[in-house]
């Protein structure tokens, strides 16, 4: 009997797949285990990365369930969306594609949906989304939010809750005339991550010089059972970063996407779709994402707090605690 490692391979889950949109458009992406899998787990990655399905968490290779990863619109090898379209339908619209790429007949039971910091943005329009825009929709039996933001359109007084360095990046400040921070921040960025030493340096600045000794334990715990290396760890976050960052379009709006039109109110979603569970992870010492993250579990009708130690990407360290817990959610029983 095959076990499920069987069906996962890491060279395989990092290697970039390029799909044709059409109209001179394209998705990269990347994905790992079957491909006849009944269970899809969707995820997208925030800022300065790209899709990647190298290493699956471990709950959700138990499950055997198809991890994909999309490149956000505009970020990597993935195409800005077309001039005038609103982010949400191109979204559902390219994602609707990608999926039935991969399942020209649809064959799967079931999807999860999740992203991280940025990500979840996405990961919440397609939760929320219409199901005539977005048919997979209905299969959708749970939503995981990492470190994520709220729709600032329906959020009153968002801008109370950030730090100062994300007020900056996508608070007031950001919804300027012309974009001026934007154009700052993407010039003095591009210095820094036009190679993955420099990529190298600014994580650390920005992420692991940060980690106080507890969370640098709990990051080599968690490296050392996933037979990883610190080193590696970081030069495959590095390398993602200068990936995203071969073109800034995507990272020019992200301010405007969060504050845009999501195409629903959380608070106002229909039974169908308000049913579903969500699952919001934060870290105690985060002051890069997930500040919002009360406000959205007021306003998701069936959604639920978990909380861990650490910085921004510590939720990281507890993937397959995190997933478990979001399986157990989305079972009759767990609601």
């Amino acid at each position: 009997m095959e076990s499920s490692s069987d069906f996962y391979n890491i060279n395989a889950g990092a290697e970039e797949h390029i799909l044709d949109l059409g109209n001179g458009r394209q998705l990269a992406y990347a994905y790992n285990g079957p491909l006849t899998s009944r269970t899809v787990v969707l995820f997208f990655s925030g800022l300065m990365s790209v899709g990647n399905a190298a290493y699956v968490p471990k709950s959700c290779s138990d499950l055997q369930a198809l991890w994909i990863a999309p490149t956000l619109p505009g970020m990597g090898n993935s195409s800005i969306r077309s001039t005038g379209e609103e982010y949400h339908i191109a979204l559902a619209r390219d994602i609707t594609m990608l999926l039935s790429h991969l399942y020209p007949t649809g064959a799967f039971d079931t999807l999860y949906i999740g992203g991280g910091s940025y990500g979840t943005v996405p990961a919440q329009m397609l939760y929320g989304a219409p199901y005539d825009l977005f048919p997979a929709g209905r299969k959708t039996a749970a939503c995981l939010l990492l470190s994520g933001f709220s729709p600032f359109k329906y959020h009153i007084g968002y801008a109370r809750t950030l730090s100062w360095h994300t007020w900056f990046s996508v608070g007031p400040p950001s919804r300027l005339p012309f974009r001026p921070l934007q154009r700052l921040t993407s010039t003095v960025l591009a210095t820094k991550l036009r190679d993955q030493d420099g990529a190298k340096a600014f994580l650390d600045q920005v992420l692991f010089s940060k980690m106080d000794e507890e969370e640098q334990a709990v990051m080599a715990a968690w490296l050392e059972q996933k037979g990883r290396t610190k080193d590696e760890f970081i030069g495959q976050m590095a390398e993602a970063a200068v990936k995203c960052c071969k073109r800034w379009d995507g990272f020019m709006e992200v301010a405007d996407v969060i504050h845009s039109d999501w195409g629903f109110d959380p608070a106002k979603l229909d039974d169908e779709h308000s049913s579903k569970p969500v699952l919001v992870c934060g870290s105690e010492k985060d002051d890069m994402g997930g500040a919002t993250n009360s406000w959205i579990v007021e306003n998701y009708k069936c959604s639920k707090l978990w909380v861990a130690p650490g910085g921004h990407i510590s939720g990281l360290f507890y993937l397959d605690e995190i997933w478990e817990e979001v399986f157990k959610m989305s079972r009759p029983s767990g609601r």
